[in-house]
């Protein structure tokens, strides 16, 4: 294997580390409702969304269960299991660029993700004050699923651009 197939696993790595990281503190530290408290126009949400109401993992999402700064916060760290692993998606894809056959990128790609998904998850049962889910293993895959996705389109879109601007 060449230098740079083993420099292509930087950005992925790195991503991982990120997430290694953060599953590694307590939800207390990362508990955002204080500031969204201070940040929110909570009246006017509260107005907009006070309808909304589903169940997550067994639990209640709404308004009236947690409060408007609940509320905001589970669709940001739910937005933010989705945003780290399309970046993870596309950063594994990236890594396995020699993998000709797009449909075996993809879905290697997408496997790859998924299981360091579940070992994430699983880290976080050894946390203590987080709640590993297995639905958000669900959420960080379909990320990983975008992120593959849309690197094979931008690799398919520049190549395309290549062949074009070499065949005037």
């Amino acid at each position: 294997m060449r230098a740079t197939s083993y420099i292509r696993w930087i950005p992925a790595v790195l991503i991982m580390a990120v997430i290694f990281y953060s599953s590694s503190q307590p939800y207390h530290k990362q508990d955002m409702r204080p500031r969204l408290h201070k940040l929110l126009p909570e009246k006017q949400i509260a107005e907009q969304f006070s309808g909304v109401r589903f169940q997550y993992a067994g639990e209640v999402v709404s308004i009236q269960h947690l409060g408007v700064p609940g509320f905001v916060e589970f669709f940001i760290r739910k937005g933010a299991h989705l945003f780290i692993y399309m970046a993870l998606g596309a950063a594994v894809a990236y890594a396995l660029y020699r993998i000709r056959r797009k449909a075996a990128l993809f879905g290697l790609s997408v496997l790859f993700c998924a299981l360091y998904a579940a070992s994430d998850e699983f880290h976080q049962s050894l946390t203590g004050d987080r709640t590993p889910l297995a639905i958000d293993v669900g959420i960080d895959t379909a990320g990983a699923v975008i992120g593959v996705g849309l690197y094979l389109l931008f690799r398919i879109i520049a190549a395309n651009f290549r062949i074009s601007r070499s065949h005037p």
